[in-house]
């Protein structure tokens, strides 16, 4: 059991070693800590800012028995805005979800119908990046918070809205489209929220195939659940709910994403990523590594500080097996200068082997 400054100092010390990988792109870097109660000590040390207001770079829960390693510096990053041709900084771009495919990084944002379609190389205002009309019906905000593509048979897309009111229930909405991108249909997930819980529900979606039928994996943002769906002719009918394996407790979950049986899961708010194992033949998850996007300091530059610069990450997806593109949301208007840098933006990160 762990008291009082003791228990602070070994939390300043952990914080520091992951700050000092950071820096060096030392990689792994474990991080051992003693298991307190739950899922074991929470990671709450703070750092005075630039003005001298607390920030607290992490909040996660991780027991000793799982590896914790600090990502390097992004191989690449760029605003939205920068990308596509005949935007400004005034445009808002929502990022909440991504999928990478040939090529191209395909992105969901909840304040607009539109896809973005992105090259992956990341070209500056450029005739190869384009924002896709899809004929959804209605306009303005979407509520899009996941993306994925289903390549079996004849492909589709599908995209989920959060939640929208299904009678007295909210349910999350899944939206069908053809390769192209173009309307099919909107069908139900046959999963209830109540009207307090409609905006922390499903923040991510994955597709995966299993013994001949089409399931959906859907990501809660308010508990950290996946739950599963099968695809019937009706709605995509609730199967079951998977858990993170214990020891990985995270304050908020904002998207999920598969590459084979291998699974990542993100947190907005703990700027971090759990990348474990999907079971291939039953629904369960095991292993896993947590991965902490690096910090850096209120200019946002990378490795120069402990302030979490990553503050609005929504969107993952892999690129190969060892490098991923994630997105980042708008942020608030109480997030500090330092976040905003980061915000509205795609992002490429080496995952080490």
């Amino acid at each position: 059991m762990i008291f009082g400054n003791s228990r602070k100092s070994m939390q300043q010390s952990i914080t520091g070693i992951l700050v000092f990988a950071a820096l060096l792109c030392i990689t792994p870097v474990r991080a051992q800590v003693p298991k307190a109660s739950g899922h074991g000590l929470k990671q709450n040390t703070a750092h005075t800012g630039p003005t001298g207001s607390v920030h607290i770079p992490t909040h996660y829960s991780v027991e000793s028995s799982v590896p914790s390693i600090v990502l390097c510096a992004p191989v690449a990053e760029q605003k939205l805005y920068k990308l596509l041709k005949g935007y400004s900084s005034s445009d808002e771009f929502g990022a909440s979800a991504v999928h990478y495919r040939n090529g191209y990084f395909y992105i969901a944002c909840d304040n607009m119908q539109k896809i973005a379609k992105i090259k992956s190389t990341l070209p500056v205002n450029s005739n190869q990046n384009s924002l896709l009309s899809t004929g959804t019906p209605g306009s303005g905000t979407s509520n899009y918070e996941g993306i994925t593509y289903d390549d079996h048979g004849t492909p589709n897309w599908y995209v989920v809205a959060e939640t929208e009111p299904n009678g007295s229930v909210y349910q999350p909405r899944i939206y069908q489209f053809d390769s192209a991108f173009n309307y099919q249909d909107r069908t139900w997930a046959d999963y209830n929220f109540v009207y307090a819980d409609r905006n922390k529900a499903f923040e991510g979606l994955a597709w995966v195939y299993r013994g001949g039928d089409n399931y959906l994996l859907g990501m809660v943002e308010g508990t950290g659940k996946i739950v599963v769906v099968k695809k019937t002719s009706v709605d995509w009918t609730y199967v079951t709910e998977m858990t993170l394996p214990g020891g990985v407790t995270f304050d908020d979950y904002s998207d999920l994403t598969l590459y084979g049986n291998k699974i990542a899961i993100t947190s907005q708010v703990d700027a971090a990523i759990w990348i474990g194992t999907l079971s291939e033949t039953s629904w369960s998850l095991s292993g896993g590594t947590v991965y902490m996007l690096p910090t850096g300091n209120e200019s946002g530059v990378v490795g120069a500080g402990t302030l979490q610069i990553y503050g609005n990450i929504e969107g993952i997806s892999f690129i190969t097996d060892h490098q991923i593109v994630l997105v980042s949301d708008m942020a608030h208007a109480d997030q500090p200068t330092y976040q905003q840098i980061k915000d509205q933006s795609v992002h490429i990160f080496n995952i080490p082997e």
